[in-house]
């Protein structure tokens, strides 16, 4: 599947609708929900109805679909019970919580009228739990588009790890702001101006001998203060 940018102003109602019915075939409906959030217009937090009079999810609606799907899949219980150990065995410090829509080659892609907010039909969630001598983490990812998903556990002994670390990547993403009006865009039309609103993507790695392991997140405040905990601990280990 290519990288569908369904932001851009220019699109052909007409076009995408094919695309849509194309697309929807065998699917269920509240995946058929998110095909139509990338292919039609929609305004933020107001609905707004396109060329073929349906009205499509605002950016809110879609993140609030995608927090329902996480909420459902009770997956911090569902990372313990796959580690296979007792939640007092793996609590030395917090756990860390990482969440983030997902950067890759095959997925739909959408922003806000603003560009400001950007989400993609892949989200991820990873736990990361620390016991008295390993750390295990704890990842699911889903696509909102199909029944596509994937889980995986890794852990780590802290005396193996050489690095933890997060990084910031920023994606440069041009705009325009101005064009033809109507439907198609194809009347009165001016001469178009652009704007940059780049995408950022964070990442944490953890490093052991030989490999890194990366985890999509979005790099808070909070977060932040639990990596420095989480480094202060294995520092901690590795002297011990």
């Amino acid at each position: 599947m290519a990288f569908f940018n369904f932001n851009k102003k220019n699109n052909n109602a007409t076009a995408n609708a094919l695309l849509a019915a194309n697309l929807k075939k065998g699917k269920t409906p509240e995946q058929c929900k998110c095909i139509d959030f990338f292919l039609m217009e929609s305004g933020e937090g107001k609905k707004k109805k396109g060329c073929l009079g349906k009205a499509a999810w605002t950016i809110d609606d879609y993140c609030a679909h995608v927090q329902g799907i996480v909420n459902s899949l009770g997956l911090k219980q569902r990372a313990i019970a796959k580690i296979g150990l007792d939640e007092s065995q793996i609590s030395e410090i917090p756990p860390i919580l990482l969440a983030s829509f997902n950067r890759g080659s095959d997925l739909y892609y959408k922003t806000d009228e603003n560009h400001t907010r950007y989400v993609t039909n892949k989200y991820s969630v990873t736990w990361i739990f620390f016991s008295a001598t390993q750390i295990y983490t704890y990842t699911y990812q889903f696509d909102t588009t199909s029944d596509n998903s994937s889980e995986s556990t890794r852990d780590f002994f802290y005396t193996d790890v050489t690095c933890i670390r997060t990084e910031h990547e920023v994606e440069e993403a041009i705009y325009e702001v101005t064009g033809g009006c109507g439907c198609l865009k194809l009347f009165k039309k001016k001469e178009a101006t652009y704007v940059h609103h780049n995408r950022h993507w964070d990442t944490l790695q953890i490093t052991v001998p030989n490999d890194s392991y990366s985890f999509c997140c979005r790099t808070t405040d909070t977060l932040e203060q639990s990596i420095q905990a989480a480094k202060a601990m294995i520092r901690e280990k590795k002297q011990a």
